[in-house]
């Protein structure tokens, strides 16, 4: 995320083509807190890999360093089908670099956003796969520290993995100055009230944060939420869950049983280890958990899988009729050979079908949509773009070329979440003016879902704060115009967590500047 430049040292990412170690990128697919994550391939092993790469600003602080060395040697001892695999650690020129294990397909929260509450055998198919892989950090002494549906990876096929132990720590070498120095470590809406209040913290706290994480797979919330991770953090602290129960009806006793255990404030009251969750589920399969229980992996057709990057059926499906069209048109063409005016409009109109003649709306100097393929739904034209970050600016535009705002609220939503993630992407370039050229089009919508006009409020604070050129309190303006945005309509608890956490992404003077207009 770009920040001004009086905050920090640039960020220069690297671009499609260049090499790291064997690894030769192809486009980057996510950025953190201390890292930058790129998709790349093994040169020799033709190896698909998420590679993390230490931002510039931090590599040349030691303390720093020393947390992602850690980071990289705690996540390296760990070999289990449930964790995501690192493959190697690795330094190029300035470069330090983490190489692992790509996984194709969505995150739980993805997951949850989409289809809310999940149905109780594939709830207990992830839960017992999150189950294993803790059971393995823990037997290798390692707490995870921050564990969330974002750090739970899921495919297709129903297969479960956790990533990012970028926040854990090996017990029998622990240095608390390495762990506290500089950073939060955990996610507020997810974190033990021992991890919150600098307590001793072990494989109970990552308990806690599943029984959060199992409890908002159940309700299609998480028990907590707040208007500052402050509130939210005392909450965790202090407050008593609601009742699963309450939240949900029909649940089986013993699972009710399971998630406020997870939850219990003190860590003597919780399960010892994840060993106990999975004996206390297994007691249960002969019980009220029978005729849900998972004989084997439940796939999950609602994440998306993008397996090898390969072409997926409908993207052979569209290419076969584009082929057929464009011979089609060359066959028209020969038969009127004689006039070339018509022959000259069959090529226009061969050029057209074939989607090559498409041009970009907001972005006339690159291709639009012609290597976009559609998707059935725009749930999924938005999911292919989120996955594929090759020519991200005509993908993102692909979703509403394809499915128009005014068609439906379902399309209007959707292009409004593309818009956001357009203008992020124009930004990210530091091309700020069609950047906000971007956040106009959400504005000047009326129809435009009140959240993401919010949201999009408080990306036009961060393009002005990131902006050199800007309007002197131009940010300040928008992100008081944001505030006021809330206050008109009160969001949901649901739209409230996406603000917070769109706020936590935002430069650290314009979070202070929220709290304090609180």
């Amino acid at each position: 995320m770009s920040t001004h430049p009086h905050n920090s040292s640039p960020t220069i990412p690297l671009k499609e083509g260049d090499k790291l170690g064997p690894y030769r990128i192809e486009r980057e697919i996510g950025s953190g807190g201390m890292a930058d994550v790129y998709y790349a391939k093994h040169e020799t092993l033709r190896r698909p890999a998420a590679i993390k790469v230490l931002r510039p600003s931090l590599a040349s602080d030691e303390v720093h360093l020393q947390r992602f060395m850690q980071e990289a040697r705690a996540a390296a001892s760990l070999i289990h089908p449930n964790i995501v695999q690192v493959y190697e650690i690795g330094q190029d020129g300035e470069h330090r670099y983490i190489a692992q294990e790509f996984i194709p397909g969505s995150n739980l929260r993805q997951y949850l956003t989409d289809h809310g509450q999940m149905p109780l055998r594939e709830m207990l198919s992830v839960l017992m796969q999150i189950l294993a892989a803790l059971s393995k950090s823990a037997a290798a002494g390692i707490v995870h520290r921050d564990i969330k549906p974002e750090n739970i990876m899921l495919t297709q096929d129903g297969d479960v993995k956790v990533a990012d132990y970028g926040l854990a720590r090996v017990l029998l070498s622990d240095d608390p100055q390495l762990t506290r120095a500089g950073t939060t470590l955990g996610t507020p809406m997810y974190m033990s009230p021992e991890q919150i209040q600098e307590g001793n913290v072990d494989i109970r706290s990552d308990l806690y944060s599943l029984g959060v994480t199992l409890y908002h797979m159940l309700a299609g919330r998480p028990p907590f939420t707040g208007e500052t991770p402050l509130a939210l953090a005392m909450q965790h602290v202090q407050a008593e869950p609601p009742k699963i129960d309450e939240l949900r009806a029909g649940l089986p006793q013993s699972l009710v049983t399971i998630v406020h255990r997870l939850l219990a404030k003190n860590p003597e009251d919780r399960f010892a280890n994840p060993t106990e969750v999975l004996e206390a589920l297994r007691a249960a399969r002969s019980d009220d958990l029978a005729e849900f229980w998972p004989d084997q992996t439940i796939p999950l057709p609602g994440a998306v899988n993008a397996r090898n990057f390969g072409p997926s059926a409908a993207t052979l499906l569209l290419r076969s009729r584009l082929s057929q069209q464009r011979r089609d048109a060359r066959r028209r063409m020969m038969y009127l050979a004689a006039s070339p005016v018509v022959a000259l409009i069959f090529m226009l109109l061969g050029w057209f079908v074939a989607g090559i003649g498409r041009v970009d709306l907001l972005t006339s100097q690159e291709p639009a949509f012609g290597s976009v393929p559609r998707r059935a739904k725009v749930q999924e034209q938005y999911a292919d773009a989120l996955l594929n970050s090759d020519n991200s600016r005509s993908r993102w535009q692909a979703v509403k070329e394809f499915f128009p705002p005014q068609s439906s609220e379902l399309n209007r939503l959707y292009v409004g979440k593309a818009w956001l993630q357009l203008a992020g992407v124009h930004l990210k370039m530091g091309d700020y003016q069609r950047a906000r050229e971007t956040l106009d089009l959400i504005n000047k919508d009326n129809l435009m879902p009140h959240l993401i006009r919010v949201l999009a409020m408080l990306r036009r604070a961060e393009v002005e704060e990131s902006d050199e050129k800007a309007r002197l309190g131009s940010a300040d303006s928008a992100l008081q115009l944001a505030q006021t945005m809330t206050l008109e309509e009160t969001p949901s608890k649901t739209d409230q967590e996406l603000i917070d956490q769109f706020i936590l992404q935002l430069p650290p003077r314009l979070q202070e500047l929220w709290q304090q207009r609180l």
